[in-house]
């Protein structure tokens, strides 16, 4: 491998050369590149994990067992985030909301980051989107990571399409059927330039979250992937649909208590 250098990542270095890329980590420092080999300094050692990909040049991403994205951090804050605005839905104060504020930007820095996304353009979409439609996309962002399950709301068990938007929704109290196209037909029809964080994306035989900008998705891809951020296949872009269950004609079926 000729012509190497190296970019750190905290603990994981990657390492390029031409046109390959590598994700190591380092046991100390010190991976001299020649013209020829590369070879390594006294005292160190270079480790490739089996579980760790490289995704992007500017992010390795780390992959579970199973070669699945890991959205731990993701969920975690998402988590925060969910119960920091039903503190503010409960008590209303200004305090409470600055509080979820924070969580929120934070969240939104994550996301965008992940998506590729401007981060800016997206925090400006979620603060204008209703509370409810926040909430029930911060729902669906803490089951990152859930494994496809056909048929499925429930993320102990598994997730699918319909599943996670209807799993989603179901947190600010709107029931939805679990099949994709009945789920867009029982919403509002709304242009893409018009659509809300939150919002049903849909297209035959897949339902999926508007994430707010571009065509940034929350959706329970298939079999072997499970709930995960990405992109609208704009291959179905004369098929592609947006819809808004806030207004949905279902949305009576209300849960007690829910704001």
């Amino acid at each position: 491998m000729s012509h190497l250098r190296r970019i750190h990542f905290g603990s994981i270095s990657l390492v390029r050369g031409g046109k390959c890329a590598i994700a190591v980590a380092t046991i100390t420092c010190g991976l001299v590149a020649g013209s020829s080999s590369a070879t390594h300094a006294a005292g160190t050692a270079v480790v490739v994990p089996p579980a760790v990909v490289q995704t992007t040049w500017r992010e390795p991403q780390l992959l579970t067992k199973d070669a699945r994205p890991r959205f731990d951090a993701v969920k975690t804050i998402a988590g925060e985030a969910l119960e920091s605005i039903a503190t503010f839905i409960d008590v209303p104060t200004a305090e409470n909301f600055a509080q979820f504020q924070i969580i929120r930007a934070a969240l939104v820095t994550r996301v965008a980051a992940r998506v590729n996304e401007s981060r800016a353009a997206m925090l400006e979409a979620w603060s204008q989107a209703s509370l409810k439609h926040q909430m029930a996309l911060i729902a669906g962002l803490t089951t990152l990571g859930v494994g496809y399950e056909y048929g499925s709301d429930n993320p102990k068990k598994g997730l699918d399409c319909s599943g996670l938007v209807a799993y989603a929704w179901q947190k600010v109290g709107i029931a939805l059927p679990l099949q994709s196209k009945r789920q867009w037909e029982s919403s509002r029809d709304v242009k893409q330039e018009d659509a809300l964080p939150g919002d049903i994306v849909w297209y035959p035989g897949h339902t999926m979250m508007y994430l707010g900008v571009g065509d940034a998705v929350l959706h329970s891809a298939r079999l072997n992937l499970g709930v995960r951020m990405g992109r609208i296949n704009w291959k179905e872009i004369s098929h592609v649909k947006f819809g808004n269950p806030e207004v949905s004609l279902l949305s009576v079926n209300r849960t007690a208590g829910v704001f």
